[in-house]
């Protein structure tokens, strides 16, 4: 007999203490969706001053459990709310101080699947709270596929903000809220135009180019880009392999990641191939991209026509802020 197919939808709401989880899932409970289903199970691991009154409650088939510790959830836990409640959907609306890791790594039971997974973030206080807990910021960007900003301003920085995001998860999808009649969205600024055929970055184009390769490879095919960056050869399972980059900063100084492609061509030859080997100077290459047979980008290289070695600066590290 064939097992069925996991049908219970889990959603996973992510932020801060008053960042507008609890809003966002009333708005949930209100959508026709939720509004129908035979049970919606809210786990709240927090509780701040916006609440879901009973009236909504009642009214959508919602039910709460509230857990005071990361700790109480676990496969077996979700299992005897399976059996209890046999819910329609999920909603778990998590403690900003727990780590990520610790509940979105616990195995759902059979009938429950990974639906969704949300950001809220407080825009008022983004930049005082990153400050202090990066790690928490550089978690939520890392897990959640959608992004929310809320309570915007003017003042918002908003390229900053996105750039923040994509260089942890390039498939996340960022929006910014505001209350503010005249409030806009702004489209993603480049301090370089992707117009011409060949682009030349400066030192500190190369994060905002490679967020947005990221995001759109098809901008970049067959165009030739020169940059300073590394020039690198890595071993693995005695395969070598190349590539180009910089190394990025997405949090803090412990928090380091190669934000880089895969390279051919034969500049490369020049490092040594029995150790991994960086050397900095200036890069010219063009990049290729490659897609499957459903349009779909299946690779992306960049094939080095030149490489110069220079002196490398004192700070080459990319910052996101």
């Amino acid at each position: 007999m064939s097992k069925e197919k996991p049908n219970v939808p889990v959603y996973y709401f992510m932020g801060l203490l008053e960042s507008g989880k609890t809003s966002v899932i009333k708005d949930f409970l209100q959508n026709n969706q939720f509004a129908k289903a035979e049970c919606n199970l809210i786990i709240l691991g927090e509780e701040g001053e916006e609440e879901i009154d009973e009236e909504l409650l009642q009214e959508s088939h919602s039910k709460i459990i509230v857990v005071e510790d990361v700790e109480e959830l676990s496969t077996e836990f979700y299992q005897e709310l399976q059996k209890k409640y046999n819910p329609s959907s999920v909603l778990i609306e998590a403690n900003g101080m727990w780590n990520a890791g610790d509940y979105m790594n616990i195995p759902l039971p059979e009938e429950w699947f990974d639906f969704q997974n949300i950001g809220m973030v407080n825009a008022e206080t983004f930049e005082v709270y990153q400050k202090n807990m990066k790690d928490r910021f550089v978690d939520l960007f890392r897990y959640c596929e959608l992004i929310i900003f809320n309570r915007c301003d003017h003042e918002t920085r908003q390229q900053d903000i996105r750039r923040n995001v994509r260089v942890v998860n390039r498939r996340a999808q960022v929006i910014f809220e505001s209350d503010l009649e005249d409030f806009v969205e702004e489209e993603p600024e480049l301090p370089f135009s992707i117009d011409k055929d060949e682009i030349e970055l400066e030192l500190d184009d190369y994060g905002a180019w490679f967020v947005d390769m990221q995001d759109h490879p098809d901008h970049y095919d067959k165009k030739r880009i020169i940059f300073d960056g590394y020039l690198c050869s890595a071993q693995k399972d005695g395969v070598i392999h190349y590539g180009v980059g910089r190394v990025g900063m997405a949090c803090c100084a412990d928090d380091m990641m190669f934000l880089g492609i895969s390279g051919t061509g034969v500049p490369f030859k020049q490092l040594n191939h029995r150790k991994d080997e960086r050397k900095w100077g200036k890069v010219t290459g063009v990049i290729h991209v490659k897609y499957d047979s459903n349009g779909e980008i299946d690779n992306l290289k960049m094939k080095v026509e030149a490489f110069t070695e220079e002196k490398k600066p004192e700070d080459t590290i990319v910052y996101f802020n």
